[in-house]
């Protein structure tokens, strides 16, 4: 068994003096993740930490915390600490989540592929409304979170670190990637491949028309062969439109980073409890 596959231990002591890491989670490329306790409140966190033999990702590590920090919102997961355990390294205690990471979901109809990202879609509409870019956006940058309010909703997970390769345009070509992958079951192909971005080179299952337009013209904003950018707000809009063809001006109003997310309904699966950003 190689060392990456070994997971580290939990702290056998309270971080901050407050927070019991206890059940692992996941090991991700560079975090290991904890079910744990707020021995304060009683109410159960998710402890995410460094690992150990990935300590030069501390400084991308630390970033992406503290731009958690930054937000307040039922779309963003809920940071509660940051952190250093006894030797130094970097923790992250969070609100644990229950559900399945969007990277454990397989292929879907179109209709729940559409109503998912239209939930990531607000989620990341408001780190842009705060001048904020994530940068590398892909399937387990999302949870889709079971609500006491019955369905599952969408959370963000991370803010990424606003690296100098991060902008709208990228996060919202990496959103369409994602649709693709849930609506067709694998990742979009280059332009060149696609007949120049043309079409999408394949078909979604009974989905009407406008999606395939949309998704082509989505994959393709803010490039060379397609300079005019897409707000992710336009996107969500787009969304909604597709699902509830009736065109309610009433309906399309809720598109908005600050109104609340409405449930989804997943096929039945396995559920599993999770808060991890890198996992997948």
């Amino acid at each position: 068994m190689s060392r990456d596959d070994v997971c580290q231990a939990p702290p056998p002591y309270l971080l901050e003096g407050r927070f019991l890491a206890t059940s692992h989670l996941a090991r991700g490329a560079t975090t290991d993740v904890f079910s744990g306790t707020d021995t304060w409140s009683g109410e159960l966190v998710a402890v995410r930490m460094l690992r150990r033999d990935k300590p030069e990702h501390e400084r991308a590590f630390r970033a992406m915390s503290e731009r958690l920090f930054g937000l307040t919102s039922a779309r963003i997961v809920r940071a509660m600490v940051v952190g250093d355990d006894r030797i130094g390294l970097p923790f992250l205690v969070t609100e644990l989540l229950v559900g399945r990471g969007l990277g454990k979901i397989g292929r879907v109809r179109w209709e729940v592929g559409c109503e998912i990202v239209r939930q990531a879609t607000l989620a990341v509409a408001e780190m842009h409304l705060h001048g904020l870019f994530h940068g590398g956006i892909r399937d387990a940058s999302f949870f889709v979170a079971s609500s006491s309010e019955g369905g599952s909703r969408v959370k963000l997970l991370d803010l990424g670190v606003g690296d100098r390769t991060a902008s709208e345009a990228k996060d919202m070509r990496a959103l369409a990637g994602v649709l693709h992958r849930l609506v067709i079951g694998s990742p979009p192909l280059p332009a060149p491949a696609r007949g120049g971005g043309a079409s999408l080179g394949t078909t979604i299952p009974d989905a009407p028309p406008e999606l395939e337009e949309l998704l082509v013209r989505w994959l393709a904003a803010g490039t060379e062969r397609n300079p005019a950018p897409v707000a992710a707000t336009e996107i969500a809009t787009a969304l909604r439109e597709l699902l509830d063809p009736t065109n309610d001006p009433e309906v399309r109003g809720r598109d908005s980073a600050t109104s609340l997310p409405a449930p989804i309904v997943l096929p039945k699966r396995s559920m599993s409890v999770r808060m991890n950003d890198d996992d997948e």
